[in-house]
């Protein structure tokens, strides 16, 4: 089933942590870390709404909880960008690490933690990757 973001956004946050889950080498990877991520999709040319800001909780090598958050939430890192940028990244246009060194994203966190939890946060971003999307703008 295609879902569509923005419209679909608690659906799509559920269905990425199932697809987190589903992934053995996320797993491995994140096998003994414990974290809340915050990934914000802001507005830009293409989309004018609200930020739209997704919760991922991790422990032990395991998606433990996701929701749709406001702009209070508490997190550990966050990962925000325009929605274009997000679109882009999900579809496979843009590589991760890529994308924050050249500013397309900011990172909010300890970055020295983030990098030696890279295998992780790739394995987050390849579930996402598998959702079956559609960026309604």
């Amino acid at each position: 089933m295609t879902l569509r973001l923005p419209a679909d956004a608690a659906d799509w946050v559920a269905a990425w942590r199932d697809h987190i889950n589903d992934r053995e080498a996320f797993a491995a990877a994140a096998a003994d870390f414990t974290a809340t991520f915050c990934f914000e999709i802001r507005a830009d040319g293409s989309y004018d709404g609200e930020p739209i800001r997704f919760l991922v909780s991790i422990g032990d090598g395991a998606c433990t909880e996701t929701a749709l958050a406001d702009g209070g939430a508490d997190a550990d890192f966050a990962l925000r960008g325009p929605y274009s940028a997000w679109a882009d990244l999900l579809a496979g246009n843009l590589d991760v690490s890529e994308s924050v060194m050249d500013g397309t994203f900011d990172v909010e966190g300890n970055t020295m933690t983030l990098l030696r939890r890279q295998d992780a946060v790739a394995e987050m971003v390849a579930a996402a990757r598998a959702i079956d999307t559609e960026f309604q703008y």
